[in-house]
């Protein structure tokens, strides 16, 4: 499973830590490198990858990362930093895949563990976080200003629980898998409620999985 410490990326870090010092994070496109080639030449391998060259990939769900990331090794690429996300990430999708070296069952996808959704996140001892922190829906079209942040969590928790989040949300010990998340999510959307991120959403990097298919029974 997950551990607490895989679910903040390794990039994540790297570029809190330079915000907390007041250096910008570099561009991505700086960290590759292969011989005999310039930086336009990087920047077209990481458009032929799928990397948003000129923006941050931190919107992306984690496993489209790890995904460009073996295109761009698979194309002769190295990281300065020697970074390697397979090596941090060893429970993502695609590096399941790349150690077995073929594609994973619906049933294998499914078991995967899930980190995307704040919803399912542990909370440590000590650690800072509280239940709150962690809504990670709103009822849809509800205003997304600061002001309402609090109105709104009060109205999402409820459903939160009754769809199937950990009661209260951080009580659990390990994130949701894949398959669990996209049937609690697919809840939160089927009683009119919308993420406040799209990345966590299980059906964006995985439109197969079995819980992404709606229930009109639900819906009201």
């Amino acid at each position: 499973m997950l551990r607490k410490s895989q679910i903040i990326t390794f990039p994540a870090l790297i570029a809190l830590s330079l915000l907390l010092t007041g250096c910008p994070p570099p561009a991505e496109f700086t960290q590759w490198k292969r011989t005999s080639t310039s930086a336009d030449g990087v920047k077209a391998a990481m458009t032929e990858c799928g990397d948003p060259v000129d923006t941050s990939m931190m919107h992306l769900p984690i496993n489209e990362r790890v995904l460009q990331f073996q295109c761009m090794q698979r194309l002769g690429f190295k990281r300065k930093d020697g970074f390697e996300f397979c090596e941090v990430m060893k429970d993502i999708p695609a590096c399941v895949e790349e150690k077995n070296g073929r594609p994973l069952s619906l049933s294998q996808l499914e078991a995967l563990p899930y980190g995307e959704d704040e919803g399912f996140y542990p909370i440590k001892p000590d650690s800072g976080r509280y239940e709150d922190m962690q809504v990670t829906w709103r009822k849809v079209g509800a205003s997304r200003h600061f002001s309402v942040q609090l109105a709104n969590n009060h109205e999402a928790l409820p459903v939160m629980y009754a769809c199937g989040y950990p009661k209260p949300l951080g009580s659990n010990s390990q994130v949701a898998s894949i398959g669990r998340t996209a049937k609690v999510q697919r809840c939160m959307m089927d009683h009119g409620f919308e993420p406040k991120e799209d990345r966590v959403l299980v059906c964006r990097p995985y439109p197969q999985v079995t819980g992404c298919k709606s229930n009109p029974e639900n819906r009201g």
